[in-house]
């Protein structure tokens, strides 16, 4: 009976064997992320860059510029008056750009860098544009990066190529710009040093900062451009009397990676490319 009993128990247990391991087996495999083909990513970035598709750029009675954020990731839009005609805005105006600059994949948000506002604001009123589109914000797990900090955010200004749009904020000191000239966006943080680079990564790949002369030299990662430049903004914007940060002091932003402060001399390692990029309207 005992041996009949442990028979039956074992043809039991290779039956269910079987389909145990398929299961286990389908629980591990990543689920697969969203991709699109380079042409349509660049269709839709075109859109992003067309400026017959947002409102006219706005000004007070008093002259002040307007500034319209909208989000191309459907976190809505928002329209900031300045206090003052080169920026300056309240707590209520900075929860709204929090909003607009939330994160991508969890909808988290934190409170962003008061400079880097003033910085947006400052690069929109120079071209005079009705609208900024937001590619990225805020960006909890980019522990690298000063997207985690409130302090970064990738740009497209409908209507001005990415690299005018660089070379104006390259002006301003104390940035980091990076252009993408593949994902077509423009990077730009607010640091304690400029510093300002090219990356050619494609949509969808994370970028590396290359630490090798010779892959630099063939084209390959993160490149550092105008470094010169760099040091000479930082002149002029210490000169004026420019403090690099406006703060962004919080818990519930994350912090910096290890041995990382977010402000030194390099771009922003690991700046995620957009994916499956959202198709709404522009002036939504």
């Amino acid at each position: 009976m005992r041996r009949n009993l442990t028979a039956l128990l074992a043809l039991l247990v290779g039956l269910a064997a079987p389909a145990v391991a398929p299961a286990q087996q389908h629980r591990r495999r990543p689920a697969a992320r969203p991709r699109i083909s380079l042409s349509s990513y660049r269709a839709i970035n075109q859109r992003w860059h067309n400026p017959t598709a947002i409102p006219a750029a706005r000004f007070t009675s008093d002259g002040r510029f307007v500034l319209r954020l909208h989000s191309l990731n459907g976190l809505g839009s928002a329209e900031l008056t300045p206090e003052h005609q080169d920026g300056g805005f309240d707590d209520a105006q900075r929860a709204e750009v929090a909003r607009v600059l939330s994160d991508r994949r969890t909808g988290a948000n934190a409170p962003i860098d008061r400079r880097l506002i003033d910085v947006i604001f400052q690069i929109a009123r120079h071209f005079e544009v009705g609208q900024v589109n937001v590619v990225s914000g805020f960006r909890r797990e980019s522990r690298n990066s000063n997207h985690s900090l409130g302090r970064a955010a990738d740009l497209v200004l409908p209507g001005v190529s990415d690299e005018a749009v660089a070379a104006y904020a390259r002006s301003i000191g104390f940035l980091g710009v990076g252009v993408y000239p593949i994902s077509g966006f423009v990077h730009v943080d607010v640091r304690a040093h400029s510093y300002f680079w090219v990356d050619r990564s494609g949509p969808g790949r994370t970028a590396r900062r290359s630490r090798s002369r010779s892959r630099r030299r063939r084209g390959g990662g993160m490149q550092e451009v105008h470094g010169t430049l760099a040091q000479q903004a930082d002149a002029r914007a210490r000169a004026l009397g420019v403090a690099p940060l406006g703060g962004t002091a919080a818990a519930t932003v994350a912090p910096a990676h290890e041995g990382d402060d977010g402000d030194g001399d390099d771009g922003d390692d690991g700046d995620e490319q957009p994916n499956a990029p959202q198709v709404a309207p522009s002036g939504g």
